[in-house]
Formats: structure tokens, C-alpha cells, sequence
């Protein structure tokens, strides 16, 4: 049950980093620039909290 959440939590992490993208795209008029920043930063940031979770002496469960 340790590593259940990981997925789940890429994916929001994801799935809200675009969706702020393209809003800001859309306030903006920048055609997609925002959107493509944004999943990087997102998937980015998401990979940095996962392998800095796992790296933790009691391997991120919290046990």
C-alpha cells in the first residue's frame, strides 16, 4: 500500500498544472505557451515530490 498513491497523485498534479495553462492561455491569447510550461513544471514537480518521498529513511510509508 505504500506506492498506491503515486500514480494518482502524477496525474492530479498533471491534469491541474494544464488545466491552469490553458486558462492562462486563454486570458492571454498566447496559444498554448502557458499549457505546454505548465504540464513541465507540473510533471517536474510531481517527479521531485514522488523520488524525494521515496527517498526518505522509512521509504516514504509513513509506517
Amino acid at each position: 500500500m505504500r506506492y498506491a498513491g503515486l500514480g494518482i497523485q502524477l496525474a492530479v498534479t498533471l491534469v491541474v498544472c494544464v488545466l491552469a495553462g490553458r486558462w492562462v492561455d486563454e486570458k492571454l491569447g498566447t496559444g498554448g505557451l502557458f499549457t505546454i510550461v505548465a504540464a513541465f513544471l507540473g510533471f517536474g514537480g510531481a517527479m521531485y515530490s514522488m523520488i524525494r518521498g521515496l527517498n526518505r529513511p522509512d521509504g516514504g510509508g509513513g509506517e
